[in-house]
């Protein structure tokens, strides 16, 4: 009995440690300024629900330092009208083949190796320059995961009415804070591309860009109406990206209520959808593997506890013939 108890035992002490928490992690490094000390009760608590589902979605082994502010970004004025504004520290400039190698060598679920799968081999872009968040820098492995100082800053607008309650996140009158926050959080974690990365009219790109299409293969190398993120090189149409109307160009055109809308709405969550995941995933962020079902789980120990019994018969029958 004592080896098929100690098979058992491993058997269950595997499973155990497979169903915990990988031991890679993102880790978002908050520091509050002195505005946050008037925020209305909720504020921080909302923010960290955020950070925390970006931390159990993703789990790069990386920290990201974000700097958070009430009615102001970084110590300044936030642009008039904004509900929500980030601010990007960025590395660069890197060539299109150290983009793509970096991708590809980051690659690890079915959705990465199918993007990194349309990557040209030739620069489809001309060579221009390439830039991205400190953050997607870190998330690629072309900055130190625990590279010190701010990698961003994100403030929100302070005279807006939020709904800060994760479990009432549809409120009338109300914008979906945890929603906004995603928004903003995830700029800092590299959503954003051209127009928006300091390059003015010269354009440059990053990571997001190469997966900007208007048609089956063709990609979009210039600001434009109507172009969209795939990564079945343009022939799936995954959420259509914003145009040259107004709003970051990066953010979704809003034919659905989501997170990464280049406008948000009152009276409607703002959810993480689908295409914000794989989109998130594809630029360099790894997903959480999925943990197995449950009947996986009795499947596996029963199969140990089928061995143990297996092995400890064996050497009863030998004991017996030995006899």
């Amino acid at each position: 009995m004592k080896l098929r108890s100690r098979v058992l035992f491993v058997a269950l002490n595997l499973c155990a440690a497979l169903a915990a928490k990988p031991s890679d992690a993102l880790i978002f490094n908050v520091s509050y300024d002195s505005s946050v000390l008037s925020a209305p009760v909720g504020f921080t608590s909302a923010f960290a629900f955020a950070t925390s589902f970006l931390s159990s979605t993703y789990v790069d082994p990386i920290t990201i330092n974000m700097h958070v502010g009430w009615g102001e970004i970084n110590g300044g004025a936030l642009a008039p009208g904004n509900l929500g504004q980030s601010l990007t520290n960025q590395q660069g400039f890197y060539s299109y083949g150290q983009v793509k190698n970096a991708l590809i060598s980051d690659a690890k679920s079915a959705s990465d190796f199918q993007a990194v799968g349309t990557l040209p081999v030739a620069d489809p872009t001309g060579g221009r320059n390439f830039v991205m968040s400190n953050a997607e820098a870190k998330a690629l492995g072309l900055l130190a995961g625990n590279a010190t100082g701010i990698d961003g800053y994100v403030g929100f607008n302070k005279s807006a009415n939020y709904t800060f309650n994760p479990n009432n996140r549809a409120v009338a009158g109300e914008y979906d804070f945890i929603g906004l926050a995603l928004h903003e959080i995830t700029e800092v974690m590299g959503r954003y591309g051209m127009t928006q990365n300091g390059c003015g009219a010269s354009l440059c790109d990053s990571p997001i860009d190469l997966f900007r299409y208007t048609g089956n293969g063709v990609f979009n190398l210039n600001p434009t109406n109507g172009s969209y993120f795939s990564i079945d090189s343009g022939a799936t149409n995954l959420n259509t990206f914003n145009g040259t109307s107004g709003g970051d160009l990066s953010d979704w055109a809003g034919l659905t209520p989501d997170a990464f809308n280049h406008s948000l709405n009152t009276n409607q969550v703002e959810g993480f959808s689908p295409a914000d995941i794989t989109l998130m995933d594809a630029i360099g962020y790894d997903l959480t593997p999925p943990v197995p079902e449950p009947s996986t789980w009795a499947m596996m120990i029963l199969g140990f506890a089928g061995v143990g019994f297996m092995a400890y018969r064996r050497k009863s029958m030998a004991a017996l013939m030995a006899a």
